[in-house]
C-alpha cells in the first residue's frame, strides 16, 4: 500500500532559512493527523505532539491512543515535504531516520 499523499489545497510557501512558518506546520499536522487517522489509526484517537525538520523535511509527531484522555500512547511520524506538497507515513523499517 502507498502511504504517500499528494496534499492537494495546501499552499507550503518555503520561508527561506528560517524554517517553516506557524501556519505550515499546523496545515502540515493537520494534514498528518486526518492522513494518520485515514491509514494506521483503527478508529483509535490521534493527535499532534512535535515537531522538528530532518533532512529538508518537516517531521510530524503524532500520539495515538484508545481514548483521548488516555495517558498511553503508541508515537506515529509523519514526513511532510513542503517543496512537493507530500506527506508520507514511513513504514516500520524506516522510521528510524526520521526520529530526533
Amino acid at each position: 500500500m502507498n502511504n504517500k499523499l499528494v496534499a492537494f489545497g495546501l499552499l507550503f510557501a518555503l520561508s527561506g532559512c528560517s524554517g517553516p512558518s506557524s501556519e505550515e506546520i499546523k496545515n502540515s499536522a493537520d494534514a498528518c493527523v486526518k492522513f494518520y487517522k485515514e491509514k494506521r489509526a483503527d478508529g483509535n484517537y490521534v493527535e499532534y505532539r512535535s515537531h522538528w525538520m530532518k533532512n529538508g523535511r518537516l517531521v510530524i509527531s503524532m500520539a495515538e491512543k484508545k481514548y483521548e484522555l488516555d495517558s498511553s500512547y503508541t508515537e506515529g511520524l509523519c514526513v511532510v515535504d513542503l517543496k512537493e506538497g507530500t506527506i508520507e507515513l514511513p513504514g516500520l523499517f524506516n522510521q528510524g531516520k526520521w526520529e530526533k
